[in-house]
């Protein structure tokens, strides 16, 4: 059915949120906010970073250098998810493509990826330093589409937060929503799983 995975990255193939949902309790604690952990952690999933800047009222630019100051500091390195390893050469080994599509910066990415022995899985990366605007936006899912020549159709949208679905859908592939907390209701994804190596049985 699928012939080309675009995946998110951060919360879908490695495990960050431990260290993402820790600095941004630290953030708004540095600026004075008292956050209950859950709460963030599902503004996080259900929205963004932005949101959780509306939320308290404070600015967007000035939440997210606090942040990635705290994040820099972190000795902690993310892990790939159960599954990731499997699912991402099982797509290579059935001749079909990945791609990734990520707010965190493309150096970045590659470093962890190639860490744990993944990059050459991937035949490209978009990540924050390219001119496509972030999701929800399709914009970067198209460019994908027409550089590939992609058929829709054969071509899925994998993430972990509404704006991975909703970008997907924008830009008309299809969507697998990986819910491994089981924490959001109501995401309009074509398929949802939660954990990974359960996407091999939907291209079965």
């Amino acid at each position: 059915m699928f012939k080309h995975y675009i995946w998110d990255f951060d919360g879908t193939l490695y495990d960050t949120y431990p260290v993402i949902l820790d600095g941004f309790v630290a953030a708004l604690k540095e600026l004075h906010q008292v956050a209950d952990r859950k709460e963030v952690y599902r503004t996080l999933k259900a929205h963004s970073s932005k949101e959780l800047a509306h939320v308290f009222q404070l600015p967007f630019d000035q939440l997210t250098a606090v942040y990635k100051d705290i994040e820099s500091k972190d000795p902690r390195v993310p892990i790939p998810f159960q599954g990731a390893k499997e699912i991402l050469e099982w797509v290579v080994a059935s001749g079909h493509t990945n791609y990734i599509f990520t707010h965190r910066d493309t150096p970045g990415t590659k470093e962890l990826l190639e860490k744990d022995e993944l990059l050459d899985n991937f035949k490209e990366i978009i990540g924050s330093e390219s001119p496509f605007p972030g999701k929800p936006a399709p914009d970067a899912i198209q460019y994908l589409v027409e550089k590939y020549q992609m058929n829709p159709n054969e071509t899925v949208m994998i993430g972990d937060r509404n704006m991975d679905i909703l970008a997907g859908n924008a830009a008309g592939v299809k969507t697998i929503f990986f819910d491994e907390d089981q924490l959001l209701i109501d995401v309009p994804a074509t398929y949802e799983v939660n954990e990974l190596l359960a996407i091999r049985a939907i291209n079965s």
